[in-house]
């Protein structure tokens, strides 16, 4: 993806609550700009790709998240 690319995750409800917060690897290089879960439990993250290089996004401790969103985030166009 282009770095000022956002990407918008939809999670599905879990049977085990709410999902936790999701957690950047490098803020810098993707912030994560918006979350928030539906009456129906629904959760939608809205991640912005600010500089170039690699980066996960991550929900659920870090020894073994529940997702993760690995993203690379490059100067041109990616085909």
């Amino acid at each position: 993806m282009r770095s000022g690319t956002t990407v918008t995750v939809v999670l599905a409800p879990r049977a085990h609550g709410a999902w936790p917060k999701p957690r950047s690897s490098n803020p810098v290089l993707a912030l994560v700009t918006s979350s928030a879960t539906d009456s129906k439990g629904v959760t939608r993250v809205t991640v912005r790709a600010a500089r170039i290089g690699a980066v996960t996004v991550t929900w659920g401790p870090e020894s073994a998240p529940l997702f993760t969103l690995r993203l690379s985030v490059a100067a041109y166009p990616v085909q």
